[in-house]
């Protein structure tokens, strides 16, 4: 009897874990036991059929008169939310999209309505703007009294953003924000709110471990600031022919046991949040591309494969290995990574996947100088969408401390004259959005033509300077430059003062820079 009621059990969370035809509790639209109810229609008012409605938890679809139902604990649930279809605009506010309800604390039933504004044309194509690693803080703080303060440098991303959607009039934009917002003080995220009120496209905003309460004992109550202000940790929306997932994969820990371990965390996902996943997933056909959108990356990393070791990652690795493709987004890291599977490993392990990690869009952490560890510029990745065709380029800041900084969109390569950086007598190139799909990096002198640089794993020189410079005029913290696989060297032409390189991205787009000596 005991082994049949643990089966049983198992049974249960399996189903609630990887998607049965509803999670347990989950009700159907005319379901008896229903603590959430309401209607989806359009600004006509009539029903909107097959709208995925969720309350975090558990999933189902509106009914032909547009009504849908859920059986939820309300004691465990904040928030009711739809998945706006493609035919539909994503509702905004002060740059927050409006896609959820909060259900009122100590609520028993509720009742949550939703009118969409269907779409006057179809919007396959559309143009993201992605961010990653802001993390505001204070002014006063006093690591920003070595540089620029974090706010300031914010405050240049959101106008470089504001300026650059301007520039797009001919589809949709949307911008993403892979988390970290704020550093570890939850003061800061009116801030934050500020800087993306005035825009006139939604942010869809990740929370990351800096974003959650530091010092609390449950996840649960780490994530309150988040969702007071920006809504669910874990959503979705369809944009064109994609299907986005935004996800909470940070799983803080009891901070209140020791003080030293307050910000402890564990990458991965939290039981709810794997369930949900897979709730949201079952309504997402195989053959469709899956844009996934965490802050820690979910897939791989410069030194590690996070769907093997993470909490519930060979889980949503094997749910995701069953879509026709999978974009991983992610920033976290710091630095510029892409690594598309099939690409890099013969036998690939999950060919359908690319992961792609962000560089911190306001430089290196506590400098908050021109470029991050791995010597990336700071600006933030342009994704550009026509249909299930996806393509990206990293677009640089065009101001530095509100100052022009001359910097566009063929900024893609920082190219170092042997000697000057180097000791070995190399020209060294930093080719920040580099992956495998990329042409070959190519060098030009009087004595050589196109020929191929060798990719190697080293440091950026420019980085490393700026790393020197403050390590000698302070002790309060050590710089550390990251050593990065995006760097290509060749030895030039005996008695040759100058050089080009250039390279073609994965998508046709070439970039050139000559330097001289």
């Amino acid at each position: 009897m005991a082994r049949k009621i643990l089966f049983a059990l198992f049974v249960g969370w399996l189903l609630t874990a990887c998607g049965g035809n509803d999670a347990p509790g989950g009700t159907g639209p005319n379901g008896g036991n229903a603590t959430v109810t309401g209607t989806v229609v359009d600004q006509r008012g009539l029903p909107v059929e097959g709208v995925v409605v969720s309350d975090g938890l558990l999933t189902t679809l509106t009914d032909g008169s547009g009504n849908y139902a859920l059986g939820s604990d309300l004691s465990k649930r904040r928030f009711v939310q739809v998945t706006i279809p493609a035919a539909y605009e994503i509702p905004v506010k002060n740059g927050i999209p409006q896609f959820w309800r909060r259900i009122p604390e100590g609520a028993t039933e509720f009742r949550a309505d939703f009118t969409l504004q269907a779409r006057r044309k179809a919007a396959s194509r559309y143009t993201v703007l992605m961010t990653a690693d802001p993390q505001i803080r204070p002014r006063g703080a006093r690591y920003d009294n070595f540089a620029f303060h974090s706010i300031d440098m914010y405050e240049d991303m959101c106008r470089d953003l504001r300026e650059t959607a301007a520039s797009i009039t001919d589809r949709p934009v949307y911008g993403i924000a892979l988390g970290d917002l704020v550093h570890n003080d939850m003061s800061l995220y009116p801030t934050y709110c500020a800087g993306i009120a005035d825009f006139d496209f939604p942010v869809f905003s990740v929370i990351g471990n800096h974003d959650h309460v530091q010092n609390v004992a449950t996840d649960r109550e780490a994530v309150k600031k988040f969702e007071e202000y920006l809504g669910p940790t874990c959503y979705s929306v369809e944009l064109g022919e994609l299907h986005f997932i935004f996800l909470d994969n940070i799983v803080m820990k009891n901070n209140t046991l020791d003080p030293n371990s307050v910000g402890a965390y564990s990458d991965g996902l939290s039981d709810e949040a794997y369930s949900w996943l897979c709730n949201d997933l079952k309504y997402v056909d195989k053959n469709r591309t899956v844009m996934l959108c965490a802050h820690s990356s979910m897939f791989r990393k410069p030194d590690s494969e996070p769907a093997d070791r993470d909490r519930h990652g060979p889980d949503y690795a094997s749910r995701l290995a069953q879509y026709r493709c999978v974009h991983s987004w992610a920033g976290h890291s710091h630095i510029n990574f892409n690594y598309a599977y099939s690409a890099e490993e013969t036998a690939a392990k999950f060919p359908n996947v690319e992961s792609h990690i962000l560089a911190r869009s306001t430089g290196a952490l506590w400098l908050n100088e021109s470029m991050s560890s791995d010597g990336t510029p700071r600006g933030y990745m342009v994704v550009e969408v026509d249909g299930e065709a996806v393509s990206w380029y990293y677009k640089p800041y065009s101001y530095e401390n509100d100052v022009p900084s001359g910097l566009d969109r063929s900024h893609q390569i920082r190219v170092y004259a042997p000697g000057a950086w180097y000791s070995d007598g190399y020209v060294y190139a930093n080719v920040w959005n580099h992956d495998a799909r990329w042409g070959a990096v190519r060098y030009t002198d009087s004595g050589k033509s196109g020929v191929e640089m060798k990719r190697v794993t080293v440091c950026d020189g420019a980085f490393v300077r700026m790393a020197d410079h403050y390590n000698s005029v302070q002790t309060t913290a050590t710089f550390e430059p990251f050593r990065t696989s995006h760097m290509f060297r060749i030895l030039p032409t005996a008695g040759v003062d100058r050089a080009t390189v250039e390279a073609t991205d994965r998508f046709g787009e070439r970039y050139t820079t000559t330097v001289t000596w």
